[in-house]
């Protein structure tokens, strides 16, 4: 078995599809049957609809659970996913979610899925019509095994720029309004922007990020200009307004591809960044304009002003997303891999798997090991570099791991990034073979 054998997470997991059920009346605030108690094995799951609402049936144990259907980032179906141990994992881009509850146990979705209550009799399997709005992340079965179960108060230290930054997910009409860009970014960046350009966008050539670089332009020049504009050098002033906003299309474009691959959050606050970012281009395209056909200097200036300060609370959204969330930093920068040689699995195991591939622990790390055609065990950090994607879970063929959030394709032998838009290529650990052992360690 050679490097051209390729492996996919849903070689690894056992899932059978099973026909979409329809139910319809009853009570509204009551249960509707939607399955028989023999219809699902145990580790199975089923899309039944309530409703009209598409919900995800799943037996664990001889117990069954409900939760909403669709994957609350892409809105993919969750029950033509895969099932592992009480975790299924979304098609698209592999967003993991308790089926007990509905919680988030992996990114990139960053809200939970609704939590039915389901009920059993006589042998029917029941669903209740409204989703628990309890907000509560405990099972029954949890509860009945811990007994008496006791929540202490919960305290979150809030300043005032986490208000700030919390706030803008709860503006309706901007995440309907990102939902929208996102789909059309996401298709352009698949059906018309070439590769190449994508890349030379997003640094890679450079070795890290362009945008921030190319956003210190505009803002630099802007501020200077409203400083020259207030001590009394009008034309000069104006000429850097205009370098500024020339340079800002830079900045937009390099942005925008950014925002591309960005996930949750960073998403909204992306593209808020980017809104006041263009309402700033505009207003500063008006002062220049002010100044050179209509000739009012004063008018140029509270224009600049208002410019200005709209272009500093973008910059500081940049910052936030940078410095707050890590947006296109190294993901595999922190915390280091172990010193000394670790244990993972028996050499065994690897070659046992499909493409000789295998995801393993090694200490707090995850670490994704290979075999080489030519019978060589290389080992990679398994967080994607560019958003800490598990590649493990993406495709992996000819010794080529992509991810399977963003596409980025790194060499398993040695991390290198093949494809943006990843920018830092994968650590690598040194590897050897003890008494039958794989084990790891980070090069000295």
């Amino acid at each position: 078995m050679g490097d051209t054998v390729c492996r996919s997470s849903r070689d690894t997991e056992d899932h059978e599809d099973v026909r979409l059920g329809r139910v319809e009346g009853g009570d509204p605030n009551g249960f509707v049957e939607v399955a028989a108690v023999g219809d699902l094995a145990d580790g199975q799951m089923v899309g039944v609809k309530v409703d009209g609402e598409r919900v995800l049936l799943a037996n664990l144990g001889g117990e069954f659970y409900a939760i909403g259907g669709i994957c609350t980032h892409e809105r993919a179906n969750l029950d033509e996913g895969a099932l592992h141990e009480g975790v299924v994992y979304c098609p698209l881009h592999y967003s993991a979610f308790d089926v007990r509850s509905g919680e988030v146990l992996g990114p990139p979705a960053d809200k939970p899925a609704r939590a039915y209550s389901v009920e059993v009799e006589n042998g029917k399997v029941l669903v209740s019509r409204q989703y628990d709005t309890s907000g509560s992340r405990t099972t029954k079965a949890e509860d009945e095994a811990s007994g008496y179960v006791r929540n202490e108060p919960l305290h979150r230290a809030r300043p005032w720029h986490t208000r700030l930054s919390d706030g803008i997910d709860s503006v309706a009409w901007l995440q309907r309004l990102t939902d929208r860009v996102m789909a059309l970014l996401t298709s352009a960046r698949a059906r018309w922007v070439p590769g190449w350009i994508l890349e030379l966008l997003h640094g890679r050539w450079l070795g890290h990020s362009l945008h921030p670089a190319l956003s210190d332009l505009p803002i630099g020049l802007w501020m200077s200009s409203l400083l020259l504009y207030v001590i009394g050098l009008a034309h000069p002033a104006a000429i850097l307004s205009v370098v500024g906003t020339v340079s800002a299309f830079g900045a937009a474009a390099t942005g925008v591809a950014d925002l591309s691959v960005a996930e949750g959050h960073e998403r909204r606050a992306g593209l808020l960044h980017g809104l006041l970012m263009s309402s700033a281009l505009i207003i500063h395209t008006a002062s220049a304009a002010a100044y050179y056909f209509a000739g009012s200097v004063p008018v140029a200036i509270v224009l600049a002003a208002i410019g200005v300060s709209i272009t500093i609370g973008a910059a500081y959204l940049g910052g936030h997303l940078v410095f707050g969330y890590g947006t296109m930093v190294n993901h595999t920068s922190w915390p280091p891999g172990p010193v000394q040689w670790v244990r993972t699995v028996e050499e065994t195991e690897l070659d046992a798997t499909p493409g000789r591939v295998l995801s393993v622990d090694a200490g707090d790390k995850k670490v994704l090991l290979h075999r080489t055609g030519e019978g060589h065990i290389s080992a990679i950090h398994d967080a994607c570099s560019h958003a800490g994607a598990p590649l493990s879970l993406g495709k992996i063929c000819d010794g080529i791991a992509t991810c399977p959030w963003h596409d980025s394709k790194f060499r398993l032998r040695d991390g290198a990034v093949l494809q943006g838009p990843a920018i830092y290529p994968q650590p690598v650990f040194e590897v050897r073979v003890n008494d039958g052992w794989i084990e790891i360690r980070s090069p000295a």
